[in-house]
């Protein structure tokens, strides 16, 4: 089974089924340069829309944090589900029953998937 490696990711990180090295480019939370950008964002809204709704134009930044937040997570669970063995930590911590039906499904949509493949003599050799 081959890996990648990724340039610069934000955090090295093993899957905790199938141990494989993964890394994750996304963070869970938003950082100062969305607060920015939804800065920005707002202040564009606010000059478009004030001939039309006043300052009830500056509110538009709620729904606009509330879209990059959703956006973030989106993108965050999406990247966390490992590509090798189909586990979500994210399903794992809500629900076990409901992450393990969701790793059996992988395993029988992907039979080329070499984790969990059966062991035979010629590899216990190189494990023991």
């Amino acid at each position: 089974m081959r890996f990648f490696k990724v340039k610069s990711p934000r955090k090295n990180i093993f899957c905790a089924l199938c141990r494989a090295p993964r890394t994750l480019n996304k963070a869970r939370h938003l950082n100062i340069n969305n607060y920015l950008q939804m800065v920005v964002l707002t202040a564009f809204a606010t000059w478009a829309l004030f001939p039309l709704l006043a300052f009830k134009t500056l509110g538009a930044f709620f729904i606009i944090w509330a879209g990059f937040e959703f956006t973030r997570k989106t993108q965050y669970r999406k990247e966390l589900k490992c590509p090798y063995c189909g586990f979500d930590a994210t399903w794992y911590r809500k629900d076990v029953r409901i992450a393990r039906k969701q790793v059996e499904e992988f395993v029988k949509d992907n039979p080329q998937a070499k984790v969990f493949r059966p062991r035979d003599e010629e590899s216990d050799k190189y494990f023991h």
